[in-house]
């Protein structure tokens, strides 16, 4: 394929580590860009993303925009999928009643879900639902797969879909019964803390405790004790606590884009080739083989090729889809290339939601407004697939500590299956669900205690050196204190009774509300990737498994490199997972791979992409990819160039060249050509594992080691597309303890709301929302500022507006659209009053924080404890519509 902007390019593919794919070899299309003209402001800047042009002069870089026709050596015919879902899930299943199509209109092939039992397609681990439901079953949820239909052209598809659409008479269904019970997603969250009344080492907790066999059972003992204290101490008006029940609504990310993409099936070559927008390319692949190893299977699959597009939005939404999966099926049943392209009602009916949450909470503090304990019960809406459901409910558990120390908690999350669309790990991962419950309890707290609600806060915020409610070490200045200091001496806090007196007069109820969150970002389990070349002509470029969500990881991507090498990237892939396989990483445990032993060894290759991911850890991989780069292959060939030895600290990039005291300037460009002419370095492929800390460890390179914050290395000679691999040594890795932690990173963030609300319609409009967040470095402000504003207009959103009733009420019966979800639009929005103060890094901290959902997460508590400010009333339920105002008023 030819490298142009409306084209992808095929990397070099390579051997696969046998506990990632079942199969010796794959290949990956990735989409890259290349840095267009004017595009960068300097080294480490870019006047605008660098994906920007191509998205807004309409260039083809969504899966949406691609056909059969756009791909060389397709076959050019096209068919159209239609996904038939099921609109019961409290009966079974009998078949599709199609006579109503003429003849004409008929589907070229149904794909049942008979047929794919008898053909040995398997379901992949953790997956316990057929992918199209099965005559005679009853499905297990609303808008599970009850057939495929495969058109054999565009046009028979749109005219067969506008009769099949919306019809639910073509399902035939036996008598009513009893859907499928909820079962639990496990794994369960249960954390049980009690910290030492000294100070120092908890007395229990899950990172102290979690790893005996019997921690339920101690939990238990401990729980039973921690609520007889609560019991006794309020009873005898030493403690107060504060009991709620709140509740949020399932919501739909509503990307730009719903999911589209197209497959090709080749018989001859057993090959799967795949175009579509995806977060987890890496796992697509696996995921695709997986379900085609079975050694019964009708169609063997030896290689995917996956072309991955730019998602046009994605924060969750795409995270572990099913739909890879349903195109590759569709796939392998159609006489040629296949596409699916939802529209929005199949998205709404369709798509990953963020869950519903019931949550019961209370909190106790001491009469002088100290807290003291904390008890929640958190109940998730998983839907109908497990999909990442318990591990949103399990960072929740840690979430609904806010951000604060609390000596005793008690906290259960669980996810179950029900028959609503599934729930997925969209924007927050339980961080909006956990802040919400957990910041307006404060406020309400703060109220009875008559104490000033940001003071409550200070007088209980977690510092450095204190342990989260999972008993996990804060390891990092949070600096909530100046948050705090900011968000008090703000005019719209302080001056907030003279601001209401004025609207008072207009017939208006004014409110100001304030919400802390300390939203974790990452795993504290990740696994990253990255490489970073050098061409002949001195030219960057940037490779990444990652996939930019439209968060603007690309351009964060391509301007790191300037921190060691002085310049920004001249072309970025994102989105190749094969290249990597270069690396031969393993990962997992049995009797020949001993772990850390292993030279390749990893705990993790990598996961999904996600839009907190990028600033602190794909950053980490590509600038350690450039300053391996820098030490083993820049400097040596600068070294012969000036004729010495120069030490790296000496050395500085000024305008594009490589300067030192007494020495010339030499230009990128100079060195590049002396590294290719003597066969010096020319690229570094790394991977970097983060859990608590950064691995770290010495590589042996020429007759000298080098120390990195990386645990594997591949370095490539000028010209060569193979690495040699360098093994490290004496590496400093994470304890087991740190596995437990939950979450060691986060950006901290308060936001104040002002509004007003009209008494005689119940109508809020929002007037000034301020967010003061510690973003730590920040790389790019402008995209700083996009995810903050998106953030806030998100929130503002699921706040007061999108409401999505489970059941056929809802999105699951097919026919919802933009109708009926109401999105904010501009209006609902103070596009000219949001404000973002970030707070200044710290002397010597480079530290950069994932900040994609850190904003978003206290707009729902700010909003709801501005409301109690100006009408009285406390509104637990989200969404808080105009119909629950006025009936509060009433």
């Amino acid at each position: 394929m030819q490298i142009t902007r409306r084209t992808m390019l095929k990397t070099a593919g390579g051997a696969v580590a046998l506990n990632l794919l079942p199969f010796p070899f794959k290949a990956l299309e990735a989409s890259i860009t290349p840095a267009p003209a004017h595009w960068a402001k300097g080294p480490g800047e870019a006047r605008f993303r660098i994906d920007g042009l191509d998205k807004v002069l309409g260039r083809k870089v969504y899966a949406r925009d691609y056909h059969a026709t756009d791909m060389p050596g397709w076959p050019q015919a096209e068919r159209p999928v239609m996904i038939i879902r099921a609109v019961h899930a409290d009966r079974p299943f009998n078949g599709l009643d199609l006579s109503g199509l003429p003849p004409e209109l008929q589907p070229e092939t149904i794909v049942t879900g008979q047929q794919i039992l008898q053909d040995g397609i398997i379901l992949p681990y953790g997956i316990n639902y057929d992918y199209v439901v099965v005559a005679g079953n009853v499905p297990d949820y609303l808008g599970q797969p009850v057939a495929f239909l495969i058109f054999k052209d565009r046009k028979s598809y749109r005219r067969a879909k506008k009769r099949l659409q919306f019809n639910n008479a073509i399902q035939q269904y036996g008598a009513q019964t009893s859907p499928s019970p909820p079962v639990e997603y496990t794994p369960l969250t249960d954390y049980v803390r009690k910290a030492s009344p000294t100070g120092g080492k908890d007395l229990f907790s899950y990172t102290l405790n979690g790893g005996d066999k019997d921690y339920t059972k101690e939990a238990r003992t401990v729980e039973n004790a921690i609520n007889a204290e609560i019991a006794n101490k309020t009873a005898s008006g030493e403690w107060v606590q504060f009991q709620a029940d709140f509740s949020m609504q399932a919501m739909d990310p509503m990307f730009m884009e719903p999911e589209a993409g197209i497959a090709w099936y080749d018989r001859n070559k057993a090959s799967l080739s795949l175009v579509l927008g995806t977060q987890s390319p890496d796992g697509d692949i696996s995921s695709a083989l997986d379900i085609f190893s079975s050694d019964n299977s009708h169609n063997p699959i030896k290689t995917v090729n996956l072309t991955s597009c730019y998602p046009g939005g994605g924060f969750g939404g795409r995270d572990k889809s099913i739909f890879t999966l349903y195109l590759a099926i569709a796939a392998v049943y159609a006489n040629g290339p296949v596409r699916i392209a939802q529209d929005r009602f199949e998205q709404f009916q369709a798509g990953l939601k963020r869950h519903a949450c019931d949550i019961s909470q209370s909190l106790v503090f001491d009469k002088k407004g100290q807290m003291q304990a904390l008890n929640a019960r958190m109940d998730f809406d998983g839907g109908g697939r497990k999909n990442l459901s318990p591990y949103v409910a399990q960072l929740a558990g840690l979430c609904v500590g806010g951000g604060y120390e609390i000596p005793q908690s008690v906290i259960k999350a669980e996810a179950h299956h029900s028959v609503n669309v599934t729930g997925g790990s969209q924007r927050g991962f339980g961080g909006p669900q956990a802040f919400f419950a957990t910041e307006t309890l404060m406020d309400e707290a703060a109220e009875s205690l008559a104490i000033d609600a940001i003071e409550l806060r200070r007088m209980n915020m977690l510092k450095r050196g204190m342990n989260t409610v999972v008993g996990g070490p804060i390891l990092e200045e949070l600096r909530l204190g100046e948050i705090l200091d900011k968000a008090a001496h703000h005019p719209v806090w302080r001056d907030r009774d003279k601001e209401r007196q004025k609207h008072t007069g207009d017939g208006q109820l004014y409110g100001v509300g304030f919400a802390l969150s300390n939203q974790a970002y990452g795993t504290s389990g990740d696994g990253m990737l990255g490489y970073v070349s050098l061409g002949p002509d001195g030219s960057l470029q940037v490779t990444s498994n990652a996939v930019d969500m439209g968060n603007g990881s690309a351009t964060t991507l391509a301007v790191v490199t300037a921190t060691y090498l002085g310049r920004n990237a001249d072309v970025i892939t994102m989105g190749d997972a094969a290249s990597f396989n270069q690396l031969q990483l393993q990962s997992g445990y049995d009797g020949a791979n001993p772990g850390w032993d292993n030279p390749r060894w990893v705990k993790k290759v990598s996961g999904s992409s996600s839009a907190c991911l990028t600033a602190f850890h794909q950053v980490h991989a590509i600038e350690q990819a450039s300053l391996v780069l820098l030490e083993t292959a820049i400097l040596p060939a600068a070294n012969a160039l000036w004729k010495k030895d120069v030490d790296r600290r000496s050395i500085r990039w000024r305008n594009g060249a490589l300067t030192s005291p007494g020495n010339r300037p030499l230009d990128l460009s100079e060195i590049a050509r002396w590294i290719y002419d003597n066969d010096g370095y020319a690229g570094a492929m790394i991977h970097a594992y983060f859990q608590a800390e950064w691995v770290q460890a010495e590589y042996q390179i020429g007759n000298r080691p080098y120390r990195f914050a990386i645990d594997a290395l591949g370095l490539f000679k000028a010209g060569s597309f193979s690495p040699i691999l360098v093994n490290r040594q004496n590496g400093v890795y994470p304890s087991d303890e740190s596995a437990r932690y939950s979450r060691t990173t986060f950006a901290p963030c308060g936001n104040l709301i002002a509004l007003t609300v009209d008494p005689s319609s119940g109508q809020v409009r929002i007037l000034n929302s301020i967010s003061i967040l510690n973003a730590g470095r920040i790389i790019t402000k402008d995209l700083v500022e996009g995810q903050s504003e998106g953030g806030i207009a998100m929130a503002i959103g699921y706040t007061l507006l999108e409401d999505m009733p489970p059941g056929l009420s809802g999105p699951a019966a097919g026919n919802w659209n933009l109708n009926r979800y109401h999105v904010p639009l501009a209006s609902d929005v103070p596009i000219h009053d949001l404000n973002l103060e970030t707070l200044l890094p710290l002397p010597g901290d480079r530290t950069a924080k994932g900040i994609a959902e850190a904003v978003m997460c206290s707009v729902a508590p700010a909003i709801a404890n501005a409301l109690a400010d100006a009408t009285g009333k406390r509104f637990r339920d989200l969404p808080i519509t105009n119909a629950k105002i006025l009936e509060a008023l009433a």
